[in-house]
């Protein structure tokens, strides 16, 4: 085909190869403007893709972290709840002694109350009939002749046991320092993706200046809590945090800020995006971080998969023609909006599946069930919700290590996903705690449902040393029902009913009707 296209260039005269020339030219030359604006719109088109997808990462980081120190919020609420729940029944224990023995001498009532199992954690006095303090417990703290104030005292119970008052008393700062060790285990024991962890300040004083706060727990600087903070405290680029974070709680209650801090188990320095919030009972400021050249690495591996694809497509409208530029053009711009969306999708269920179970995510199991209960709105359909929790887990992590929980973790979610329907699904709801949503059964299907479960998880294997790890977990059932305002009506019932289950002894399930 060349050599008949070259012959007839040579038939042709003169002025026509002139014009045939002059013409080429011409459409070279347009063709090198078209493809030039083309190409530098592809660029651009580039930079503002791979800026839009670090935008839209900063936007899930933050809510990431937003969730995660609202969902430690939730498990510092439970966690105090528990332990006035065990001083509480100290006390009832306590009481009900004296009402089986009702004729002690003076001497055996102190003995009794004075007996570690007892005072531990509690305060106690005995009054005699004029108001004389005649015995106090061995801490000293709650008297010093006449009772504390009320805002110190979490929970008080007073009775006259023949010629004496015995007054029993938690202390708000006794429940506070129990929830307060509670925390710091859990904080350090939690992993998060990326070099992020949560950490805690105290608040002494909201109009800042020296010493305003304590580093209450920290898992980066453990070495350092207890130490005082002050707002006039600067990072390595002179921003100030702690006045920054202050402020933003002290106005909202809650924070978004940034600055440059050492990384986990690094001495390399890196700028953190962090979400603070107050928990106002205990004047405590919990707060997470994520360091943005994670975000920035998302960021470079789209700004590098878009110079990829261009410069590929920039070859083929080259060495083409005009037509040809055009087609590349709409076949570039169609698989670039198949490379976007396909990215999303894959980023999107990496964020919707948790990384250590493989089960589903607490954030997509909250849109899940949001979407169910709308669902179930309109037109009545059957769903269950499970919530399970594995018994005695911090035993099993304290016993054979983390590494081994985790693996029980995953086991267990794999054993379950085993003996459920392709249908049913597995969340991860923080820590030890899964939620299974169950289409199509009805009430009399949850009992059955449940035992498949349970025998699932007492089955899973896991051995450490060739001996079998014992697994067993507490199941709270429940479904939706008319008269729930929203989805969290039924994880509340759930709740409930896993209350039950552990209370009952563990390793079984409850229904809440």
């Amino acid at each position: 085909m060349l050599k008949r296209i070259l012959d007839r260039y040579r038939e042709l005269d003169q002025v026509r190869k002139r014009y045939l020339g002059f013409g080429v030219t011409l459409f070279i030359i347009f063709a090198v403007i078209v493809s030039g604006i083309f190409i530098g719109r592809i660029y651009s088109l580039g930079e503002t893709y791979a800026e839009y997808t670090r935008n839209e990462i900063i936007h899930i980081k933050k809510d990431f972290l937003k969730d995660t120190v609202t969902n430690t919020i939730s498990a510092v609420e439970k966690i105090r709840n528990r332990q006035e729940r065990l001083l509480e029944n100290k006390i009832t224990h306590i009481m009900g002694y004296f009402e089986a023995y009702p004729d002690l001498e003076l001497n055996a009532i102190i003995k009794y109350l004075s007996l570690p199992e007892n005072s531990e954690l509690l305060d106690i006095v005995i009054e005699d009939e004029a108001g004389t303090v005649i015995f106090s417990s061995p801490t000293g703290l709650a008297f010093s002749g006449v009772l504390l104030e009320d805002e110190t005292v979490e929970y008080s119970q007073e009775f006259q046991y023949g010629p004496y008052k015995i007054s029993l008393l938690i202390l708000r700062d006794t429940v506070k320092k129990q929830i307060e060790e509670e925390l710091r285990e859990k904080i350090y024991r939690e992993i998060y993706f990326q070099d992020a962890y949560m950490w805690v300040n105290e608040v002494i004083d909201y109009d800042g200046g020296d010493d305003y706060g304590i580093r209450l727990i920290h898992p980066n600087l453990k070495d350092t809590e207890g130490m005082s903070i002050s707002t006039d405290m600067e990072d390595i680029a002179g921003n100030l945090p702690y006045l920054e974070e202050l402020e933003g709680i002290r106005m909202d209650g809650e924070v978004f800020y940034t600055y440059n801090f050492k990384k986990l188990d690094d001495d390399e320095i890196g700028e953190k995006i962090s979400y603070a919030r107050l928990y106002e009972d205990y004047n405590w400021i919990l707060a997470m971080g994520v360091y943005y050249d994670t975000i920035d690495a998302y960021y470079e591996s789209a700004k590098n998969a878009s110079e990829d694809e261009i410069a590929a497509s920039v070859g083929i409208l080259l060495g083409s023609g005009f037509l040809v530029l055009l087609v590349g053009m709409g076949m570039f711009l169609i698989l670039e909006e198949r490379y976007f969306r396909m990215s999303n999708m894959e980023l999107k269920e990496e964020l919707a599946t948790d990384e250590l179970t493989d089960a589903k995510s607490r954030r997509a199991g909250m849109k899940r069930l949001k979407e169910k209960f709308q669902k179930f709105s309109n037109n009545g359909c059957e769903c269950a919700l499970f919530l399970m929790d594995l018994d005695d887990f911090k035993h099993i992590n304290d016993t054979y290590g983390h590494d081994v929980g985790d693996k029980v973790l995953y086991e267990v979610v794999k054993s379950i996903k085993a003996s459920i329907r392709d249908s049913d699904t597995v969340y991860r709801w923080g820590g030890e705690e899964f939620v299974i949503l169950v289409d199509g059964i009805g009430p009399t299907a949850l009992e059955t449902f449940m035992s498949k479960v349970l025998a699932a998880v007492e089955k899973t294997e896991v051995l450490v040393e060739n001996k079998e790890v014992g697994i067993t977990t507490s199941i709270g059932a429940t479904y939706f029902r008319e008269d729930d305002i929203s989805f969290e009506d039924a994880l509340k019932r759930a709740d409930m009913a896993l209350y039950e289950s552990k209370k009952n002894g563990k390793g079984r399930g409850t229904i809440r009707q």
